[in-house]
């Protein structure tokens, strides 16, 4: 740390106003609806930012919390159970959950900083919390607020949240890209194989199935007709170093994966995927968790493993599963009572409309390159999380002295 700047160890209570969320009865509907973000620790593995959220708000509800409202750039922190220390930054006014500790900056404190001080923490808050003997792990609110954090000038501060901010706002651009790839493969799915508007469709009749009415000369098939479960187990001695993407991991209808964890982080029964195939979360409410795994790695067994086999390119079968049918499909068939599930046995009888060879390497043409692109900025997202992670905690415990440099800094937090 450089001696010509000074940093202060200051208490995290004394940093802004620290609010504990709070769920609003789910027995009063009219408290839910689309005006406010609600994050609970779901909603916490989609980057920096929070962007979207599973819930949301109505204004009767934003009323009912209003003493608890988040503005802009407000930190969460969730600080109760197994997801303990997971960190983002609100965008727009938001709430939370009782699950999540959440601190509004004074205007000496920047939130990006603040922000970044926190996502080295883990497994610190995680230890904290465990230290207290009840059976779920929790670190309230006087807790949190007694956490302390090394805290340079407000110049340095934003000097170090621009060097990290510059790879986040990078990760967010591929992650709108991402987002705009997959919306153009749906696009091309929906109107062809949904909607039977592909090329050369209105030369051909409409024939009765068991599914309705189909183009003719297409058939109606089981998805375990196209694609393979691939259970390749997990062993300590030889997957130990693998990444780890676990259900909480995967994101809600998008592939943009925000981090991976380690593969000792879960001890349930744990399963080998290889680059390319495709993941799906197999337990309601969580049908719509389908991602391209754009690196070998390590999932849990609540996540079915899969892979296309013949001639059926991965990128339809991606498309099939990624769709609102398969989503839809899977909550009309899953079963158990505590946590509704989706059987593979039953999972393989899913029927869907099978097109032409043909016309299914029309597709590929489009949407192959398309899948490409997606495991490619996920790998590029992947990497440029790696150097920032590298870079956090020497910038944050001012290890590396930036005091010197020109950087720019009056565009910080403008994501």
């Amino acid at each position: 740390m450089n001696g010509a700047t000074k940093w202060a160890e200051v208490r995290v209570g004394d940093l802004g106003q620290v609010f504990t969320g709070r769920t609003p009865s789910t027995k009063c509907p009219e408290y839910f609806g689309n005006e406010f973000f609600f994050v609970t620790p779901g909603d916490m593995h989609q980057g920096k930012h929070v962007h979207a959220t599973e819930r949301s708000l109505s204004k009767a509800g934003a009323n009912l919390l209003r003493r608890i409202q988040l503005p802009p750039k407000s930190i969460c922190v969730s600080c109760i159970g197994w997801q303990m220390g997971e960190v983002v930054m609100t965008s727009a006014t938001s709430f939370t959950n009782q699950q999540i500790n959440s601190i509004v900056p004074n205007n000496d404190v920047d939130g990006d900083f603040l922000y970044y001080s926190f996502v080295p923490r883990k497994q610190e808050l995680l230890s904290l919390a465990s230290a207290i003997g009840v059976r779920t792990p929790i670190l309230n609110k006087s807790g949190f607020s007694d956490l302390h954090i090394m805290l340079p000038p407000l110049p340095m501060q934003r000097k170090i949240a621009a060097i990290l901010s510059a790879y986040d706002d990078l990760i967010e651009n591929n992650t709108r890209r991402i987002k705009i790839l997959e919306e153009m493969a749906q696009s091309i799915y929906r109107e062809w194989f949904v909607n039977f508007r592909f090329p050369g469709h209105e030369k051909l009749k409409m024939v009765d199935s068991p599914m309705g009415k189909i183009p003719a000369g297409w058939e109606v098939r089981r998805i375990g007709d196209i694609c393979n479960r691939i259970i390749d187990k997990f062993s300590e001695n030889e997957h130990n170093s693998l990444p780890l993407l676990d259900l909480s991991r995967i994101p809600r209808r998008s592939c943009a994966i925000s981090d991976f964890g380690k593969s000792d982080e879960i001890r349930t029964s744990r399963t080998i995927f290889a680059k390319g195939d495709i993941l799906f979360g197999a337990i309601r409410p969580y049908f719509h968790k389908v991602i391209l795994a754009p690196i070998r790695g390590v999932t849990n067994i609540s996540v079915f493993t899969l892979r296309a086999f013949g001639e059926t390119p991965n990128s339809f079968l991606f498309s099939v599963l990624f769709s609102d049918a398969t989503v839809q499909w899977a909550n009309q068939h899953s079963g158990g009572t505590k946590m509704p599930v989706i059987n593979w046995d039953v999972f393989t009888k899913m029927k869907l409309p099978y097109p032409p060879l043909q016309l299914i390497k029309k597709f590929d043409e489009s949407g192959g390159p398309i899948c490409d692109q997606i495991s490619f900025l996920i790998l590029k997202n992947f990497n440029l999380r790696q150097t920032r992670d590298l870079l956090l905690p020497k910038l944050i415990s001012g290890k590396l002295d930036v005091s010197d440099l020109d950087i720019k800094t009056d565009a910080i937090g403008n994501g």
